[in-house]
């Protein structure tokens, strides 16, 4: 083994660049057929009562000093292992796992532990007068979704399926109302050009903040093969802005002059369309061009397109850019970011063309999709590609994701 090993990280070395993300899909695959070989391994000790032959309270105390295990990951590991293991019956006939899916999933490594337990969890969560039958498919269900989503999204698929076994679930506790508004906030502009935040809440109002932006700036990763690589504060970031922007969105938002709170961005054609160059905001502060045409999806940015004599050509308004009328249309069919695993609600999604509008793109329902502030980021810079067909749409995820290329859809959006 340890010379199979060997060999194994020399092949790693000696990789040329594009069959690297091959060894890697390699090496987590074997990895997951492994932990697959271990819970075998578990349920037998179980059977053969090992651990109390040798004086231990259960299989449990036993996992945990040979393997200094966490007492928690210990009995994870019996518990995983008593679902996916094949069990036996008093006279030694084999039977198939409480959950075979999930068992076979895992046996060929197109599932790893964190699924698994995002399954198990899942199927004890259903209540006993559940049917069998209605227990098998959602079991099925669950180990089909966990190939092509991360453990995050899939325990969100799973809670739609236990909502849809148990309706009359946990009752969703009431909001706390809001109170008066109390601290400081300064700001102020770095030489980098970045803007500086310091401020304080009083404590009656801080937990208020602290739950809104924690709840938005959880990590949200995309597939099982893209994490969310934003760190804490980033992600923090991230979330105000997003409170922003619904702030903005909100019909009692205070205007100037008559319009809703907007940027204005001024950019050079040739700039906006071959995404190199710079762009201006209304502070001054720049940006890349190519940000600048992420931007330009965004219903509440106004673009200023300058001509080769710095003359506008074109002021876009942002109700031109998507009107209410196809907003409404993308809401009815999307219900939310449509982007495989997200469950961001219509409000906070933005209308991202497919085309670009600057590439001649349509402003229609044929060539729009709803996507929340990350996956909006996420799509114009990582390559994935969109189809649109008729009520729901589909994600092409780029080579270096899934060699396939197999087109992927929302589930939580059926």
């Amino acid at each position: 083994m340890a010379a199979c090993l060997d060999q194994w990280r020399h092949a790693i070395v000696e990789c040329e660049d594009a069959g690297l993300p091959g060894q890697v899909r390699d090496i987590e695959s074997v990895s997951r057929m492994v932990y697959s070989v271990m819970l075998d391994a578990v349920a037998e000790l179980e059977s053969r009562t090992i651990a109390t032959a040798a004086g231990f309270r259960n299989t449990k105390q036993l996992l945990a000093g040979m393997l200094n295990l966490s007492p928690a990951e210990a009995g994870t590991r019996v518990a995983h292992a008593v679902q996916l293991a094949a069990r036996r019956t008093l006279t030694g006939e084999v039977l198939a796992p409480l959950l075979p899916n999930t068992a076979a999933a895992l046996a060929v490594g197109e599932i790893g532990p964190a699924q698994v337990r995002v399954i198990t969890e899942t199927m004890n969560a259903i209540p006993a007068c559940v049917s069998a039958e209605d227990r098998d498919v959602a079991e099925a269900e669950l180990a089909r979704h966990a190939r092509s989503f991360n453990s995050t999204s899939l325990h969100k698929i799973g809670q739609r399926i236990l909502a849809h076994l148990d309706p009359d679930g946990p009752r969703p506790r009431d909001e706390q109302d809001s109170a008066s508004a109390a601290g400081e906030l300064r700001f102020w502009d770095r030489r980098d050009g970045r803007l500086g935040l310091e401020g304080y809440f009083e404590p009656e109002h801080s937990a208020t903040f602290r739950s809104l932006i924690e709840q938005l700036a959880a990590p949200r990763p995309a597939t099982e093969s893209v994490p969310d690589t934003r760190t804490g504060p980033q992600r923090n970031a991230d979330a105000l802005l997003e409170v922003c922007g619904l702030a903005r969105a909100a019909q009692d938002c205070p205007t100037a002059a008559g319009e809703p709170p907007h940027l204005t961005v001024t950019i050079d054609w040739d700039a906006l369309r071959t995404g190199l160059g710079v762009a201006t905001l209304d502070y001054g502060t720049q940006i890349s061009a190519a940000e600048a045409r992420r931007w330009a999806c965004d219903a509440k940015i106004i673009p200023v397109v300058l001509g080769g004599k710095s003359e506008p050509l074109d002021v876009g308004r942002a109700m031109r850019t998507v009107p209410l009328s196809i907003r409404r249309a993308l809401v009815a069919r999307d219900r939310g970011c449509v982007f495989p695993g997200c469950d961001r609600p219509p409000g906070m999604c933005q209308a991202h063309h497919c085309r670009h509008w600057i590439d001649h793109g349509e402003t229609s329902v044929e060539n729009c999709v709803l996507l929340c502030e990350a996956h909006h980021r996420h799509v114009h810079r990582t390559g994935w590609e969109i189809l649109i067909h008729p009520g729901h749409v589909e994600f092409i995820p780029p080579p270096i994701i899934d060699p396939t290329r197999t087109p992927l859809h929302n589930p939580l959006r059926c």
